[in-house]
């Protein structure tokens, strides 16, 4: 009985860490999350560069790709044709919450991000 106890134990503590460490968000969302916290009006020329790579990188996922493609296309508030592609990435179960995160402050964007997404935000770039 004690053995099983201690198995129990253990299964339950490795099951603890891989949920911690699939919350860590990725690189690609760190990286965006920080250039809005920044943002006033849309994304410098250094920042869309970094964007551009993101978007390029073949680690980056594609539901990221959408992100940072509308990121970089932001000239004070979403583009009207990547709105579509954002609504989307929020409609579809298999997003992940960072990504949605991330698509829906910069659908409810104008200029620069609220006081609620900057909080939002923050805790995006400190996983």
């Amino acid at each position: 009985m004690r053995y099983r106890l201690s198995v129990f134990v253990v299964m339950l503590s490795l099951g603890f860490l891989t949920i911690a460490v699939a919350a860590a968000e990725t690189k690609a969302v760190q990286t965006m999350a920080g250039i809005l916290l920044k943002l006033n009006h849309f994304p410098s020329d250094s920042e869309k560069e970094t964007l551009k790579t993101i978007v390029e990188d073949e680690a980056t996922t594609a539901h990221e790709q959408v992100v940072a493609q509308a990121l970089m296309n932001l000239q004070h508030k979403a583009s009207a044709d990547d709105k579509p592609k954002l609504d989307a990435l929020l409609a579809d179960e298999s997003v992940p919450e960072s990504v949605k995160t991330l698509a829906t402050i910069i659908l409810s964007l104008e200029h620069t991000p609220t006081e609620a997404d900057k909080e939002k935000l923050q805790a995006l770039t400190s996983s």
